[in-house]
């Protein structure tokens, strides 16, 4: 996958693959934009080649993303349907290109912009008048959890029989336990010496990270491991990284010494990062789903999470649940998971069967059915 995808694109990476395979009769058009240049000039160059499926048409819009975005902001043009033919438009991250379809079907992750307005700087007065009118458009709607659609269906004036809850998979033949091999080699390439937690996110404010880092310097020493923060700073949301350089540029030398920040990681490190780490913590303030969750689960690392938002229903009784707002609870919770085998063990073998129960293949199905839905 290409350097910098994080949830949204790969699950729009995970359907974009299994939509025509699930339903063969239905001829499925990938149109994109080149996001970060990456494609060049070269019109014969695509996202999706390796996609064998005869009907799936890989459409690239040759012109960036920044520049579109832009224009479509502020005038709403070009018009989809004047530059490529379609029965139903799937728009599978909140909001659509400029169109004025109603066959169109939306999918609203999270509610995080309206419910922690001040952690999405991104959320314009212009991008979300174009989301309430694209929510009051749509045929269908897909959320990712039952919190998902209850915060929706508070927020919005919309009819319960619009919108239906897909949840989210893991992908087995990726997530699972990496070798000993793959975890010592991504050990000494971000110098990783000994026992570690590890943080798994972007590093954005309701990721709840400065909480974290305080809760595990309040360890005591002799219970301590390392804090591994991997994950990349979002470039739509600086203000995570500028609540977060404080809290460790405030800690002694010693205890600074014990906080690894990789950046951004690519799946095979992060498979090798969770295989190796005592356990995922994860205290997220709000979450829609919860992917971090899921991943480590299939990789057989113990999970610490929030009890708050999608994320029980994602974790299941698979995961350690805090209250993210108690920083207490966050570090008792780490010293439990440190201090107890048998608890580790229980969710050891615990996560892979709940990982288990999200599928890539169900999830594109009843996508199909919804999208079928919005055309008829």
């Amino acid at each position: 996958m290409p350097h910098g995808r994080t949830g949204i694109g790969y699950y729009t990476w995970q359907l974009v693959r299994r939509l025509p395979l699930v339903d063969p009769d239905t001829t499925f058009i990938a149109w994109y934009l080149d996001v970060r240049g990456t494609l060049g000039l070269d019109p014969r160059r695509r996202l999706f080649e390796d996609v064998e499926a005869p009907n799936l048409v890989d459409r690239r819009f040759p012109i960036p993303a920044s520049w579109f975005d832009r224009v479509a902001l502020r005038l709403d043009v070009p018009r989809l349907e004047s530059m490529i033919r379609f029965d139903v438009l799937f728009a599978p991250n909140f909001v659509p290109p400029p169109t004025r379809t109603r066959r169109l079907v939306l999918t609203v992750h999270d509610l995080a912009f309206r419910l922690f307005p001040q952690t999405a700087p991104l959320a314009t007065s212009r991008w979300l008048a174009r989301l309430d009118s694209a929510i009051r458009r749509a045929s269908q709607i897909i959320v990712v959890s039952e919190q998902s659609r209850r915060d929706l269906l508070d927020l919005y004036p919309v009819g319960a029989e619009r919108v239906s809850v897909i949840p989210l998979a893991v992908d087995p033949g990726l997530f699972r336990p990496a070798g000993a091999d793959a975890v010592n080699a991504v050990r000494r390439r971000y110098g990783i010496d000994g026992p570690y937690l590890l943080s798994l996110t972007g590093i954005e404010p309701r990721k709840n990270i400065p909480a974290l880092i305080r809760a595990f310097v309040s360890l005591p020493e002799d219970v301590q491991p390392l804090l591994v923060l991997a994950g990349p700073v979002a470039p739509w949301n600086p203000a995570g990284w500028n609540l977060v350089r404080p809290v460790l540029d405030g800690l002694p030398p010693r205890v600074r010494e014990r906080i690894v920040v990789t950046g951004y990681v690519s799946e095979s490190e992060k498979v090798a990062l969770l295989s190796g780490a005592e356990a995922l913590v994860y205290p997220s303030l709000y979450e829609g789903f919860g992917f971090p969750v899921l991943e480590a689960m299939a990789c057989g690392t113990p999970v610490l999470t929030s009890n708050v938002s999608a994320l029980p229903e994602t974790a299941g009784d698979a995961a350690l649940l805090v209250d993210p707002r108690d920083e207490a609870a966050i570090a008792e919770g780490m010293r439990r998971l440190l201090l107890d085998e048998a608890l580790r063990e229980r969710l050891r073998a615990a996560g892979p069967k709940r990982a288990a129960q999200f599928n890539w293949d169900d999830t594109a199905r009843r996508t199909a059915d919804v999208l079928r839905r919005a055309r008829g």
